[in-house]
């Protein structure tokens, strides 16, 4: 390991052992999850293997609360069963050597949780798990969550599923190639923060908000229908504002980039384009007609304006630059050459081998 990565990795522990002097979760922290206080204060646990269960394991090290959660070691830890986290915890991903550290063949749950943070993580679910009603991170009914520069990929029910959480930011992540569903994210109460993400070869839920949602500077290909709210979905309030919406080889609707937004909707929408010709160029145009939505003069949020920091062209450039879990590695290098083929190239898989990658579709770190 060199000077530099072992200096990144200490200045990354330091950061987790005391709450930030702004009150985030984290420096540079954005939006509603950004409360989150994880488990500043509390133990700091390395986890020293990458066994699946037992003494410096990940299960081990998540099962007690007030807990700042550090890797020795790098690689993939394969799941025989879902993981659930406790309470009051900071896992910081980024502190892993080498190609960093990915879960794979089971869910991550947070369900009924609060106050966690976590960063450069990569969740990968894929039919190595055998049930499929999991989803790749579930934090139904959580409080204060933040997941930043994360990886949700092969996602079997949802890659996210967030029904009944409070309080929630995904940023800077790439949620990509759900399998099963082939859903992106599904949210309910709220509120909830999307930002800076990027979103690959999805039928549908992303996110699916029924919840009041801010979703500002993310990218979207390939997609069957994008955000959604859903007819049944109660009356909610989106700011959707500086996103680049590009069709793919599996789009069969352009128009499907918002999806199901009733008249019970309240959007503000400015600055989205849209690239729908699958010409291998970046050229869309302005569209913010949100279906039958009620239209906003102004955002719902008062922070949501702050937040959109870079035209959708400018969010295109960043978010491919930068999402996901750091350094990256084979499976969002995938994921983000597919978009970069700006409509052609992209499909919808029903498993991660079909992705043709290493490591039976997971890719190796």
């Amino acid at each position: 390991m060199g000077l530099q990565s072992t200096f990144q990795r200490i200045l990354a522990l330091a950061a987790g052992l005391a709450p930030t002097v702004s009150g985030l979760a984290f420096d540079g922290a954005v939006g509603f999850g950004a409360i989150a206080t994880g488990g500043a204060g509390g133990t700091t646990v390395h986890v020293t293997n990458l066994n699946d269960s037992g003494d410096g394991s990940f299960r081990d090290a998540v099962s007690h609360s007030n807990r700042i959660i550090v890797f020795d070691v790098g690689g993939y830890i394969q799941l025989s069963s879902a993981v659930s986290l406790s309470s009051s915890l900071t896992i910081q991903g980024q502190t892993a050597p080498g190609g960093g550290i990915g879960l794979m063949g089971g869910e991550l749950s947070a369900s009924g949780k609060s106050n966690i943070i976590i960063q450069h993580l990569r969740i990968r679910q894929g039919t190595l798990d055998s049930d499929t009603g999991k989803s790749a991170f579930n934090m139904g009914k959580g409080t204060n969550i933040i997941l930043d520069h994360c990886s949700f990929t092969y996602g079997q029910w949802d890659s996210i599923d967030a029904v009944g959480t409070v309080n929630l930011t995904v940023s800077n992540s790439i949620i990509a190639f759900p399998i099963g569903q082939q859903f992106g994210a599904h949210v309910e109460t709220g509120p909830s923060t999307f930002y800076n993400n990027l979103w690959v070869s999805a039928h549908n839920r992303q996110p699916l908000s029924k919840d009041n949602t801010q979703y500002i500077n993310n990218v979207i290909y390939n997609y069957q229908a994008a955000y959604t709210a859903a007819n049944t979905g109660g009356t909610f309030s989106h700011d959707i504002i500086n996103n680049y919406f590009i069709s793919g080889p599996s789009t069969t609707s352009t128009k499907n980039l918002y999806y199901q937004m009733n008249a019970g909707q309240s959007v503000y929408a400015a600055g989205n384009f849209l690239d729908s010709n699958n010409d291998g160029v970046l050229n869309g145009v302005a569209n913010n007609a949100v279906g039958s939505s009620t239209v906003l003069s102004s955002p719902w949020h008062s922070t949501s304006l702050g937040l959109a920091t870079r035209t959708a062209a400018d969010a295109y450039t960043y978010v491919l630059a930068n999402a996901g879990a750091q350094p990256r590695d084979e499976v969002d290098a995938f994921a983000v050459t597919t978009v970069q083929s700006l409509g052609t190239k992209g499909t919808l898989y029903k498993s991660q081998s079909s992705t043709g990658l290493s490591n039976g579709g997971y890719g190796s770190l």
